[in-house]
């Protein structure tokens, strides 16, 4: 228990299975399967619309910090070069790897591109990927700028356009 309030306070917000934003509670103990009480941390889900309990030895498995302003201003600025990555979808949320999730949403994107000029539609797991994955980065986004997650992305393009203005002049 000592680790989760040292790592996650009450108030503060956390990511859920890699996919979820969720407001840290209090620290509980329940009895959830009939062998005994065990403690556990609850989490309050906005989009849910629930709580949330999760076994205080699993938090450092189920939960990651929100990424920092700082951090999420970096990821923006690396968007335009994010490369093909040899990931499975999954496998990046599951380790936080914000650049991987931003290049498979690239490679998605540009995929979707590729199947519309055939008249195809988007593979339902490729849609799902990306969806969860834009879902992801557009909530971490919002909360730590503070902006409604539909204002995300013109967020992001109006700091790329900035960068890319920055640039071309800096090389005149």
């Amino acid at each position: 228990m000592e680790c989760i309030i040292l790592m996650y306070g009450k108030g503060e917000h956390v990511i859920y299975n890699g996919l979820e934003i969720c407001l840290v509670g209090e620290t509980v103990r329940r009895n959830f399967d009939g062998m005994g009480e065990k403690e556990y941390i609850t989490l309050y889900s906005a989009e849910l619309k629930t709580t949330v309990y999760v076994p205080v030895g699993k938090c450092s498995e189920m939960l990651r910090p929100v990424l920092s302003k700082e951090s999420l201003l970096r990821l923006i600025d690396m968007m335009p070069s994010a490369g093909s990555v040899d990931i499975d979808f999954s496998e990046a949320v599951k380790n936080g790897d914000h650049m991987a999730i931003v290049s498979i949403m690239s490679s998605i994107y540009n995929k979707s591109l590729d199947r519309e000029k055939c008249g195809k539609h988007l593979l339902k797991a490729d849609k799902r990927n990306f969806d969860a994955a834009k879902k992801l980065i557009d909530g971490e986004i919002a909360l730590a700028f503070g902006i409604k997650e539909e204002e995300v992305e013109d967020f992001i393009n109006e700091r790329l356009a900035v960068n890319a203005s920055s640039k071309n002049n800096a090389a005149m």
